[in-house]
């Protein structure tokens, strides 16, 4: 399983387990399960942010990857806990759930097994 294939899984994963998470507190169910899938939903979110993250640096600086990778979800986390402090943080999560599910789907869905296929040369002197 490539990087890609477990960032798509685990932002559905993480997603559901936010919008569960709504659900089953605006049903009345509250405890440890509720807390259970913040907690859940928050790493497999992470995880899926990661991922993302280190798509936006070059193959060759691994180090770069890290810090990005690792930047990237605490850059979108500040950005949800504002938000959060504005307004119904249950509302808030199930919308980022719906969001990184859908970014899970949509920017890492086209899964090309990680390989491009060899650059052709064109012009004169081209081999």
């Amino acid at each position: 399983m490539n990087l890609r294939a477990l960032a798509r899984v685990s932002g559905l994963l993480g997603g559901a387990c936010w919008v569960a998470r709504v659900l089953l507190d605006r049903g009345g169910s509250g405890g440890t399960v509720v807390d259970a899938l913040y907690w859940i939903g928050l790493v497999l979110v992470f995880v899926t942010l990661f991922v993302l993250g280190t798509m936006f640096v070059s193959k060759g600086a691994l180090w770069l990857q890290a810090i990005v990778g690792v930047a990237f979800p605490l850059l979108v986390w500040s950005v949800v806990e504002v938000v959060r402090s504005a307004g119904d943080a249950l509302v808030i999560d199930a919308i980022v759930g719906v969001a990184v599910a859908g970014v899970s789907l949509l920017a890492l869905g086209s899964d090309d097994g990680g390989e491009k296929p060899p650059r052709r040369h064109v012009g004169a002197h081209a081999r």
